[in-house]
């Protein structure tokens, strides 16, 4: 991977720490870096082995985008950085980052920081607990062994002691030696998107087994953290409703319940324009084939009844250890939660008060440590 910085970065701590260990080129500007004649799918298959540290002149600390006329959990994002050097069939990323290459702010610890550490002792304050993710417009562990920053963050979270977890989600395998030299602290949530092996062999390139993933899950518990797992996007295929399951009893035969935050669950969605770049980049991808209607979100979707069949595989072993696992919906309405969870929800803040009570479990386990 080529490493790139901007003059405007150099005198950063991160920066600084980068080029101790790296071999780094200095450029002047993301904006006036020459990519060369490419068609937009090409500069981002390109930009996958690309690694800048820019400046970052936004907010830091913000709320997830989530979605329209779904229900969202209320989940906050720490934005770190943007892109993954995994490559998924079905990634949004391929769309959302109209700049190609993987980028991590060059000022993150003297701005980013400053503000997540404003925003925390604020809402310590309040007794408001925070669900905080830094893996939404980026995989939060692949480049950590670069840029350590969940490493940094996790340190964070030991000196500020705040009313609030951090969840780092990822598809990448982490061995033990990462998690013994790091603090143990429940409130750190080590979140793995999962899927069937079909689903990662033929769409989730350069990503590693459903094993080696939750192998890590269980070095991360075995340090003292606690763990997630996202099935999203759950993708139709003829044996899907069969295959499902099978991860899912896995993971609870592997996995002590109670070390487990939350499971999510979402089925593939995708803005319409999605479909020809990710088709330009992966020809041999068949999963934008299906049927697919409009949600109310303007994205595309299964049918209600193709989204409810596959949940309605899940069932019988999220019952199983009902009251022990908490299970939610990414972004769909009260008519799944009621038919496959036989939860009343009603709206977002609804699905927000059942995550924020297991995020304020962990906080007050990790009094204890």
């Amino acid at each position: 991977m080529k490493i790139f910085a901007e003059e405007e970065v150099l005198n950063c701590s991160l920066v600084r720490e980068i080029f101790e260990k790296f071999p780094v080129e200095v450029i002047s500007s993301y904006q006036d870096f020459f990519w060369g004649y490419k068609s937009f799918p090409e500069l981002v298959s390109q930009g996958k082995d690309f690694l800048f540290f820019l400046k970052y002149k936004g907010r830091f600390f913000r709320k997830c985008p989530g979605t329209k006329n779904y229900f969202c959990c209320g989940y906050k994002i720490f934005h770190f950085g943007e892109g993954c050097p995994l490559d998924c069939t079905y990634c949004i990323l391929q769309l959302y980052l109209n700049r190609p290459g993987l980028k991590i702010w060059g000022n993150l610890i003297e701005d980013g920081f400053f503000e997540l550490a404003s925003v925390l002792e604020e809402h310590k304050n309040k007794g408001e607990v925070l669900r905080i993710g830094t893996g939404e417009f980026a995989d939060s562990l692949a480049l950590e062994h670069i840029a350590g920053v969940s490493k940094k963050l996790i340190y964070f979270w030991k000196e500020k002691n705040p009313l609030a977890v951090l969840e780092l989600k990822t598809k990448v395998f982490l061995d033990r030696t990462f998690f013994e030299k790091l603090p143990p602290d429940p409130r750190i949530i080590f979140a793995w998107s999962v899927n069937t092996e079909k689903v990662i062999k033929e769409e989730e390139k350069k990503a590693p087994s459903l094993k080696a993933r939750l192998k890590s899950a269980k070095y991360a518990i075995e340090k003292g953290f606690t763990v997630a797992f996202h099935f999203d996007p759950i993708i139709f295929y003829p044996e899907a409703t069969e295959e499902y399951p099978k991860v899912l009893e896995e993971i609870l035969n592997e996995v002590p319940a109670e070390r487990i935050a939350w499971i999510s669950l979402g089925t593939l969605r995708y803005p319409p324009e999605l479909k020809q770049i990710a088709e330009a980049r992966f020809p041999e991808t068949k999963i934008y084939a299906e049927e697919f209607i409009d949600g109310l979100d303007k994205k595309k979707r299964y049918f209600i009844d193709l989204r409810r069949e596959l949940y309605l595989s899940l069932k019988k072993l999220i019952k199983s250890v009902e009251g022990e696992v908490v299970f939610y919906f990414c972004m769909e309405r009260e008519r799944m939660w009621k038919e496959v969870l036989e939860k009343e929800v009603r709206s977002s803040e609804d699905v927000k008060r059942i995550l924020d009570e297991s995020a304020l479990k962990l906080c007050k386990l990790s009094e204890k440590w």
